[in-house]
């Protein structure tokens, strides 16, 4: 009967959400000439079916999750194009080699820069898989969903909500909704430009909508078993980069309201986000997870506009928090244990797992003043002191340290 009760009362919080965003997004639009469009918010989604619940199959782990992240570029070969059968084997090796090592969940990379690779109607298909945009005669995401369920692993769908370039060499695909943002004058600044590099707008609402449309599009069609984010949210800290949306912010407030500091303001941005996606999520389908992996240093995460008290206290953002916790026992600013134990302490939300985000990559290396020479004994120690001290499981990073 409590299960029950305490399950009736997510659907609720999370209905309750999910219609808050909403309305946040529309007073946001009816405010802004440049966001007013309703044919603009919805246009990603004319080929996505909204209103039919597709029927998921899942696989959750027994016992403490022990994942791997596996990021876009350890799902190429290599050797250039790969064909059906290139990808497939060289899939189902990624599958073997986990299960080698333990792993009962992958963390699969399927939208790591404004792209996707999965066929989409919102975003150009990745180039890993063929060196160019043009798609290949395959679904990848189908197979790798397929494919990992079959072997009896939990597949988790990840993605960067707001990188599209990080390099300015790198190139910008026509079939990308930023493409035609970039010459936009009223859209324009759905892009910020910095050091080089590309990234969506947190504050703007259009920007909102479509990362949430293509959540949307992976749980109506794929039997993935989680969404998840990685640390990607603000990537400046300078106000001049987002200065005209906050003075916009600025000038509609009344004397009565007290405005909201840079910091307090882009957090509620990236808010906006995440509850939307929870409910996205959720009403897709209750049982899918959907998580965030922040760095470990908490001030940092604020910074970027994180707000990890917030999801790790309330109802409605998400499920898990996996914090990266890349960081030895001795080392002299953020030691492993205390590092833990911070993160422990701000779940306020029973129901919110924890799983430790651990630096695989780091273990034999002379990194941090050789403190990772060890090898394995490090990761291991680290895992059983999250395991021992209540953590609900770890995930490695990455796959190609396995």
């Amino acid at each position: 009967m409590y299960s029950y009760i305490k399950r009736l009362l997510l659907i609720i919080v999370s209905a309750l959400v999910f219609l808050t965003v909403i309305m946040m997004c529309c007073i946001h639009s009816s405010d802004n000439k440049t966001d007013n469009t309703p044919k603009e918010t919805s246009s990603h989604t004319n080929n996505i079916n909204n209103t039919d619940k597709k029927e998921h199959k899942h696989i959750f782990h027994t016992g403490k999750l022990k994942g791997v992240w596996i990021p876009y570029f350890s799902l190429s070969n290599g050797n250039g194009a790969m064909t059906k059968e290139d990808f497939e084997n060289h899939f189902d090796r990624i599958i073997e080699k986990s299960q080698e090592n333990g792993i009962n969940a992958l963390f699969v990379h399927v939208r790591s820069h404004c792209d996707a690779v999965y066929p989409s109607d919102i975003f150009p298909f990745s180039d890993i898989f063929t060196g160019s945009e043009t798609p290949p005669d395959y679904d990848p995401l189908e197979y790798m969903v397929t494919q990992t369920h079959n072997a009896g692993l939990e597949f988790h769908a990840w993605i960067n909500p707001y990188r599209v370039l990080t390099d300015e060499n790198a190139h910008l695909s026509e079939q990308s909704p930023c493409y035609d943002w970039l010459d936009d004058t009223d859209k324009r600044r759905n892009i910020i430009e910095y050091e080089g590099g590309l990234y969506l707008n947190p504050a703007r609402a259009e920007v909102r909508s479509l990362i949430i449309d293509g959540v949307r599009e992976i749980v109506n069609r794929y039997d993935v078993d989680g969404i998840h984010l990685d640390d990607y949210f603000y990537s400046f800290t300078s106000e001049e980069y987002d200065l005209p949306e906050y003075e916009e912010y600025l000038e509609k407030l009344n004397e009565r309201t007290p405005p909201m500091t840079l910091s307090q303001w882009r957090c509620t941005n990236v808010n906006m986000l995440i509850s939307g996606i929870y409910a996205v999520v959720k009403y897709a389908d209750d049982e899918i997870q959907f998580g965030i992996s922040p760095q470990g240093n908490m001030e940092n995460d604020i910074e970027m506009g994180a707000d990890i008290y917030e999801w790790c206290s309330k109802y409605g953002y998400i499920v898990y928090i996996a914090p990266q916790i890349y960081y030895s026992f001795d080392n002299p600013v953020m030691p492993f244990e205390e590092t833990f134990n911070s993160w422990q302490g701000i779940i306020q939300n029973n129901n919110i797992k924890l799983y430790a985000g651990l630096a695989l990559y780091k273990a034999g290396t002379d990194t941090d003043n050789g403190e990772w020479l060890d090898g394995m004994s490090i990761i291991t120690k680290q895992e059983q002191y999250a395991l021992d001290s209540g953590a609900d499981g770890y995930i490695l990073y990455s796959f190609d340290y396995l």
